[in-house]
């Protein structure tokens, strides 16, 4: 099958001209969960990882990805796709064009699914051969027969006692810093600071409460472009009063023409659209920054924080759920699956006040298959869970008043001794992250250090950032801050009071077993003037069967047992009985 798309694809890459096309994960809103419509490298290549970049020549047809999807391409791509592996998280696929293109070849891509300063970054590159990037828009129009159509969801509103400010007050902080920087514009194109900004969510992609749009902030109004058919009546006339007026989807592209040298337009060129950034007139004044609602969303308020600890209070509930019905199913020697058990921790979810569905696709993995960070089960994969070794489950709710993500990798019975070990050394990096205090200017890539110390003694890493930042009823991963070993991206911002973020460090052996403990942390003042600490907001027991208390020094075993004593408390009078006795005894001190 992927023969044919390739050989229909190169006809029609002739047809253009185009000595190589790059396909990538991506669609005009630099998304990273993305909708149906837009899986064209996953429909190509039979990968359907959630990164990862195709790259199809006369004589190559390559797809490069990173470490924590290594196995997962080598299991599902199609001939005559190859692998290649990312040694860092860059578009080496420009390197390998660079040496496999001929001097003066003609380079396609969408120019919708490439941000602007992507695009410049290729011309700067591969301008040492002479290598033309031509923009030839959306070529599986054609070759795509049966590709999923674009959906048209519903908008509705996010309550205000949920976002903790309205709309307006939200503006009103977008043009105050509009006006400091000298700025008339600011145009945003991800699609979840829309959805932040006015207090909108809607279903457009899977996971994810947003609604495909653009919105332009001028000084004395708001635009939003946006199908119509997505808003009621009473939608639209709230928004009316608050001063935003809608205009179709597609009018972005004639209003950004009409802009000249009197505007200066704040626009993230990391984030817009090459295409869309080629309508800009080329008089308007630009400022290229990230974007003033990335960070203004990041810094969670009260309101925000409050209703997310009780919102994780709900998920604990959840999970203590599953935890207790996947060990009674253990003891019984019944059969469940992957599949089942995730399916079956999404149940638990739906008793929840508030659940609007799962925030990402769960991860459930037993045994080999938890030492893939990203593993999905699948038919084809399916793997029945055995009353031995570990299991590991990552999974989160998205909730009216937060976004939930959680890790718990447990045992089904006996265990090994290596086992317990690598769990313990991932469970010391996981306290030291939590029990870190840090002076204010600290980035991400300072904390990710400490998750791995225990580790790196033992000549062990793990190949992925110790965490990311999480939204608030909105994307499970969120910038601009995070834990990550990278100088660049997440792990170059900066951690300010109110950021949320997840604490995950985890060991994983190719064949063997995989695990990962994760809990989100708020970041919030320090007991010192000018320093920060980190929150703890997730209630969910740890497995004390994997735990190896010889390893473990004084402070580390006082935090499980204080964090066990916390989430006893706050868990207990919303469980069964039966639930509760369980749950005092997962909690019970070490010693």
């Amino acid at each position: 099958m992927a023969l044919e798309k390739i050989k229909s694809l190169r006809a029609l890459m002739s047809s253009l001209a185009l000595d190589a096309l790059i396909v990538p994960t991506a669609d005009p809103h630099q998304s990273e969960y993305l909708p149906d419509f837009w899986k064209t490298r996953a429909w190509l290549t039979g990968f359907t990882g959630s990164a990862g970049t195709a790259v199809i020549t006369k004589n190559h047809a390559g797809l490069w990805t990173d470490s924590r999807y290594f196995i997962q391409a080598e299991n599902e791509l199609l001939p005559p796709f190859v692998l290649h592996k990312l040694k860092k998280r860059t578009p080496e696929y420009l390197a390998w064009l660079l040496e496999n293109l001929e001097f003066g070849n003609t380079l396609g891509i969408d120019a919708s699914l490439f941000s602007a300063d992507e695009v410049e970054y290729f011309n700067a590159i591969l301008a040492v051969k002479q290598i033309k990037v031509q923009a030839v828009g959306d070529v599986f129009e054609k070759l795509w027969t049966n590709r999923p159509p674009l959906v048209n969801n519903p908008v509705f509103i996010h309550d205000e006692a949920f976002t903790g400010k309205s709309r307006v007050e939200k503006i009103e902080k977008v043009r105050s810093q509009l006006i400091n920087k000298k700025a008339t514009h600011h145009l945003l194109s991800a699609l979840d600071e829309i959805a932040w900004l006015l207090n909108i969510r809607g279903n457009d992609i899977e996971f994810n409460p947003v609604v495909t749009s653009y919105c332009l902030v001028s000084h004395h109004k708001t635009l939003l472009f946006i199908d119509a058919q997505k808003l009621s009546n009473p939608i639209l006339e709230t928004l009316n009063t608050d001063g935003i007026f809608v205009q179709p989807y597609e009018d972005i592209s004639q209003i950004l023409q009409q802009l000249n040298n009197k505007h200066v337009l704040w626009c993230n060129k990391a984030g817009l659209n090459h295409a869309l950034f080629g309508q800009i007139d080329a008089t308007c004044n630009l400022i290229s920054e990230a974007s003033i609602v990335s960070q203004l969303k990041a810094v969670k308020n009260p309101v925000e924080i409050n209703h997310y600890k009780q919102a994780q209070i709900r998920d604990g509930v959840a999970m203590c759920n599953f935890l207790h019905w996947l060990e009674k199913t253990m003891l019984k020697k019944q059969m469940v699956s992957e599949l089942d058990a995730a399916r079956q921790v999404m149940l638990f979810r739906q008793e929840q006040k508030n659940y609007m569905g799962p925030s990402f696709n769960p991860i459930s993995a037993y045994q080999a298959n938890a030492a893939l960070p990203h593993y999905s089960a699948t038919v084809k994969n399916n793997t029945m869970l055995k009353p031995e070794g570990i299991y590991l489950i990552d999974s989160g709710g998205q909730y009216l008043d937060g976004t939930t993500d959680i890790t718990r990798t447990v045992a089904l019975g006996p265990v090994t001794n290596e086992q317990k070990t690598n769990f313990t050394l991932v469970l010391k990096g996981h306290i030291r992250v939590a029990t870190t205090t840090f002076p204010e200017g600290t980035k991400g890539i300072h904390i990710d250090t400490l998750a791995r110390l225990d580790l790196w003694r033992q000549g062990k890493d793990f190949g992925h950032g110790t965490g990311h930042g999480i939204g608030y009823f909105l994307n499970v991963h969120e910038g601009p801050q995070g834990l990550s070993p990278s100088s660049q991206g997440p792990g170059d911002t900066v951690l300010e009071s109110g950021m949320m973020l997840t604490n995950e460090p985890g060991f994983y052996l190719k064949g063997a077993y995989g695990i990962r403990i994760e809990n989100v942390l708020v970041c919030k003042p320090g007991e010192n003037t000018g320093f920060l600490q980190f929150e703890t907001i997730t209630y969910c027991p740890l497995d004390k069967n994997l735990i190896k208390t010889e390893l473990l020094n004084e402070q580390e075993i006082i935090w499980i047992n204080n964090y066990h004593q916390n989430t006893y408390r706050l868990l207990k009078d919303k469980v069964s009985d039966e639930l509760k006795s369980w749950l005092q005894e997962k909690t019970s001190p070490l010693y």
